[in-house]
């Protein structure tokens, strides 16, 4: 086995995570934006939630379309 194949291995599962963590971000915000205005819920909450989704949207992003070495 060379070292490419192990590389393009590690990229691969690299973008994997990319692509779940993405996906667990968008729907952290979807799921904050459809329950936001629910009795009871504090608004304080809804924006640790906004920024969580965000941030893991974000590397998310980052991680699936990185170029790699």
């Amino acid at each position: 086995m060379t070292f490419e194949a192990e590389q393009s291995r590690v990229d691969a599962l690299v973008r994997l995570m990319g692509v779940i963590v993405l996906v667990f971000g968008i729907l952290l915000l979807y799921y904050t934006y459809a329950n936001a205005g629910v009795a009871g819920q504090a608004a304080e909450i809804v924006t640790i939630n906004y920024s969580l989704g965000f941030i893991l949207s974000a590397v998310g992003v980052v991680a699936t379309f990185a170029k790699f070495k």
